[in-house]
C-alpha cells in the first residue's frame, strides 16, 4: 500500500467516526461506560446496545489511533517525507493525544460541556491533519507550495473560522441538551427573535450563526466562480455550497421530527463535511508552483 493510498482510507474512517460519535449522544451511549479506558472495569464487558455503542466508539477509535502511529512513523522513517510533511504528521499525533485524553475526560467529567464541545472540535482538527498529508502527497509531483499572499485570502480565513465555530455551536447545542429549545422552525416558540435565555439561548445562536455561515460560504463559493481560475477551488467550493444549504434542511428535520438519530448524526456530519471541502478548497487557493503559475 502507498502512503497517499493509506491517508486516503484513514482520512475517511476518521470521517466516519465524526458520524459515529454524534451517534453515541443521539442514542444517550455517553455514559453507558461510567469509567475509562476500561467498561464496567472489563475490556470486554456484557454488551446492551447503549454499551455497544459507547465501547465499539472506543475500539474504533483507538483503530484509529494505531493508524495515526503508523502513519507518523512511516513518515518520519523516510528523510524526504520528513521533510515535506513532518509538520503534519506531528500534528496529527498531538491531536490524536489530545483526543484520547478528552475522550477520558468527556466520561469522567460526565460529560461535561466544554469537554464534549472540544472532543468535536479537535477530532475535525485531527481530521485536517490528515487530509493535508493526503493533498500534499497530490501535490508533491507538480513541485508546488504554500503562498499566502493570495487573492481574497482573508475572505477564505473567515470562512474558515466560521464554520469551525458554527461546529463549536453545534457542540454546545448537543452537549446542553438545547436541540428541542425551539420545537418549531424557523421561528422559535412562534417568533422570529425569542428571549435568549436558558438553552433557547444555545440554540437561537447556533441557528442564527448557521445563516450567516450559510451567506459566507455561498458567497464565497461565487466569489471563486466569478474571479478565481483554479478548477480546484471552484469545485470544492461549489460542493460546499450545496453541502450548507443542505444543512439548513437537516437541522430544520432535527427539529420538525424530534431529533432523529439517524439525521442528529448526519447535522453533525454533513456540518464537518462543509468545514472539510472549504478547507480543501482553501488549500489549493493557497498552493501555486514556483514558477508562479496557479
Amino acid at each position: 500500500m502507498t502512503l497517499k493510498r493509506f491517508y486516503t482510507i484513514l482520512s475517511a474512517m476518521i470521517l466516519l467516526n465524526l458520524l459515529y460519535g454524534p451517534l453515541v449522544r443521539a442514542t444517550d451511549s455517553g455514559l453507558a461506560c461510567p469509567d475509562w479506558p476500561l467498561c464496567h472495569g472489563k475490556f470486554v464487558p456484557e454488551f446492551t446496545f447503549q454499551i455497544f455503542m459507547e465501547v465499539g466508539h472506543r475500539y474504533y477509535s483507538g483503530i484509529l489511533g494505531i493508524l495515526v502511529g503508523i502513519g507518523f512513523i512511516w513518515i518520519l522513517k523516510n528523510p524526504e517525507t520528513r521533510k515535506s510533511l513532518g509538520v503534519p504528521a506531528s500534528l496529527s499525533l498531538l491531536f490524536l493525544i489530545s483526543q484520547v485524553i478528552l475522550g477520558g475526560l468527556t466520561v469522567t467529567k460526565l460529560l461535561h460541556p466544554t469537554t464534549v464541545n472540544l472532543h468535536l472540535l479537535n477530532a475535525v482538527l485531527l481530521l485536517s491533519a490528515c487530509v493535508t498529508i493526503r493533498l500534499q502527497l497530490s501535490e508533491t509531483s507538480s513541485q508546488t507550495e504554500f503562498l499566502w499572499n493570495q487573492d481574497g485570502k482573508y475572505y477564505f480565513l473567515i470562512v474558515l473560522l466560521a464554520v469551525l465555530y458554527q461546529l463549536f455551536l453545534g457542540g454546545k447545542v448537543s452537549s446542553h441538551y438545547a436541540g428541542l429549545a425551539c420545537p418549531d422552525f424557523p421561528t422559535c416558540h412562534g417568533e422570529w427573535f425569542p428571549s435568549m435565555v436558558g438553552t433557547i439561548r444555545f440554540h437561537m445562536e447556533h441557528r442564527l450563526f448557521g445563516y450567516l455561515v450559510t451567506l459566507l460560504v455561498l458567497s464565497l463559493s461565487a466569489y471563486a466562480i466569478l474571479t478565481l481560475k483554479n478548477q480546484k477551488v471552484k469545485q470544492y467550493l461549489k460542493i460546499a455550497g450545496y453541502l450548507v444549504s443542505f444543512q439548513i434542511f437537516l437541522g430544520a428535520m432535527n427539529v420538525l421530527y424530534h431529533l432523529p438519530k439517524l439525521v442528529t448524526g448526519l447535522h453533525t456530519l454533513n456540518g464537518v463535511l462543509v468545514f472539510l471541502f472549504c478547507y480543501m478548497a482553501a488549500f489549493y487557493h493557497f498552493r501555486s508552483d514556483k514558477k508562479g503559475v496557479r
